[in-house]
């Protein structure tokens, strides 16, 4: 009787364990996002996973008086949240850095790119369908170059309150592409150009929490 009752015991146990797993796979499939594959079935990018991917093309902010062009950096965010297919992702954009070694620029009275990096925390929010698309918000972007007197001039470039730029999205690259989107001088010197556009990509842009498996938007 004993034999019976712990052979029972272990029997509904496994079977309570192949559920439990099974219960858990199911809740991290159907996101917005997702990583190595797209579709229902594959799995969730996690609320806090870290996402990253290098410049695949050049960043170039063009403006009236000359442009910047930078041809390698980085983009860092951490997934906030993902919500089922239809809806939408969110994201905490942490870095988005150009390689000043490889940024040119041809702003009147600069001869140099001294850096160019994320001020602070920009948000990034995924929408998906036909047209999926990363629409990032709060960005202020710092860029620091040399003048023609060697002194350094900083400019902040970017979007404030509700406006956005918008990149398009793709399963292909596993990246998001910028096309002339406007953006303005938050701060900066009278040599700091007051409006232009930006342009760029980024990938592939991969989850680095799991296993640096590339990110699909559903």
């Amino acid at each position: 009787m004993r034999k019976r009752t712990l052979a029972a015991t272990a029997a509904t146990a496994a079977c309570g364990l192949v559920l439990t797993v099974a219960g858990q796979a199911s809740a991290s499939t159907g996101g917005v996002l997702t990583v190595g594959a797209a579709g229902s079935g594959a799995t969730n990018v996690n609320v806090g996973d870290v996402l990253t991917g290098p410049i695949s093309s050049n960043f170039v902010f063009t403006t009236s008086s000359g442009k910047i062009t930078c041809t390698s950096g980085k983009f860092t965010a951490t997934d906030s949240t993902n919500g089922a297919v239809g809806t939408s992702a969110t994201e905490s954009i942490t870095q988005l850095h150009a390689d000043a070694a490889n940024c040119t620029t041809t702003i009147s009275g600069t001869t140099s790119v001294v850096s160019v990096e994320i001020n602070g925390t920009a948000n990034g929010k995924v929408t998906d369908g036909a047209s999926p698309t990363l629409h990032v918000t709060n960005l202020d972007e710092k860029v620091t170059m040399k003048t023609i007197l060697l002194t350094n001039v900083v400019c902040d470039f970017g979007v404030t309150g509700t406006n956005e730029i918008d990149g398009a999205l793709s399963n292909t690259t596993n990246g998001v592409t910028f096309t002339s989107q406007a953006v303005s001088k938050i701060s900066g010197s009278s040599l700091c150009p007051t409006t232009g556009t930006f342009s760029g990509g980024i990938a592939p842009i991969t989850d680095t929490t799991q296993s640096s498996l590339k990110t699909f938007v559903n």
